[in-house]
This record gives structure tokens, sequence and C-alpha cells, in this order.
């Protein structure tokens, strides 16, 4: 998938606020930076980069972890297969209740040991350029973060008006991105089958 290098969009970010940061002002960026992303993330569960479909996890005691061994931990369950989807048709999916353990098989298949998962992976990264930080920036966010960054910027200078202008700029084009992602159709494909009090109700 396509990316960006931090050291661009910290570049894109100097030339918005039209500075150059002191040594001493790049962490503050760089926190405002990741914050901008984890908003991002948070966004949308149909991330490309972050969806996994239909992978094989361990189920113990009718839960599927969110972290297994060698596998990305998992952030947001979507949908739970019997069957790996979308190789054969007529797959058995599981409904699930999620708690902080995992999710719950609702089945009536007793202990299965695996099931399928499509889920949305753990943003684990922390985008810099120091030591064990990830200097590759998602493509699809570039914009959003840099805008956005700009923005919080503003926002700590005082420059109140300016700063709600640079946001809405902001939003605008994560929501472009957003729209993309819903013109892809796959969150028609893989959306939630999550158990609440709320949907439960409306099944009756």
């Amino acid at each position: 998938m396509q990316t960006k290098t931090y050291t661009e969009l910290f570049a894109l970010i100097q030339a918005l606020c039209g500075v150059v940061f002191a040594s001493i002002e790049t962490p503050r960026i760089k926190a405002l930076i990741n914050r901008r992303a984890l908003r991002a993330y948070r966004s949308s569960n149909y991330w490309t980069r972050f969806l996994v479909i239909g992978q094989g996890r361990v189920v113990t005691s009718s839960v599927i972890p969110y972290s297994e061994s060698g596998l990305s931990p998992i952030d947001t369950f979507l949908r739970v297969y019997k069957q790996a989807p979308y190789i054969a048709s007529s797959v058995q999916e599981y409904d699930i209740m999620v708690t902080s353990s995992g999710a719950t098989l609702v089945c009536g298949d007793l202990n299965p040991t695996e099931a399928f998962v499509t889920y949305k992976a753990q943003l684990v990264d922390t985008y810099g350029d120091g030591v064990g930080e990830v200097t590759t920036i998602p493509a699809e966010w570039y914009q959003y973060i840099a805008h956005g960054t700009y923005s919080d910027y503003l926002r700590a200078e005082g420059q109140q008006e300016k700063a709600v202008i640079a946001d809405q700029e902001a939003e605008m084009l994560l929501q472009d991105e957003m729209i993309r992602l819903d013109e892809n159709h796959t969150s028609g494909l893989v959306s939630n089958r999550i158990f609440t009090n709320a949907n439960m109700q409306m099944r009756y």
C-alpha cells in the first residue's frame, strides 16, 4: 500500500505553519501527529491496511482472544465464521459478544478449537524519526494528519479562528478518504454482527 515518509509529513506541516520548528518543539509536533493518526484510525473500521479477512484464530473455551502469537492483535471484531469465508459458499457465521477477554461465540457448536475472524488490526505504530518509531505514514492519512496538526498548532498559538478553518479542511480531507472506502464496497461485506442489548431486542 502507498505510504509517505515522516520527513515529508513534517516538512509539509512546517510549510503550512510557515515556520521551521526548533528542536525543542519537535516532540510536541510528533505527539500531535500521532494524536491525529489515532483519530484517523478510529474514524473507520474498514481501512484497507488494517482489515484482515477470515483469518484462522484459536478458540479457547468458546472465546477468541484479542492476541495470538504470530498474528496481528485485534482491535475490533467484525465477523466470525466457522469456515474460511469467501472461498466456499454457505459458510456458517457465529454470532458474538465482545468482552474484555475477546469475542465470545454465541452458537450451538460445542467447544470449537478454531474460527475464522474478520477484524480490524490494532494500530501499534508510533510515527516519527526516532529509534523504534515508524518512518512511513499511510498515504490515505497524509493530508489529514498534516492539516490536522497544523490546526492543533494554530490552536496552541492562540489563533483560534484560523485553527477552526484548518480543522474543517482536515475533516473534509478525512471524509474524502472515507468516501473512497465506501466506494470499494468493503464495509457492506464485512459489517458487524455483534450482539448488543439493543439489536437483540430488535430481532423480536
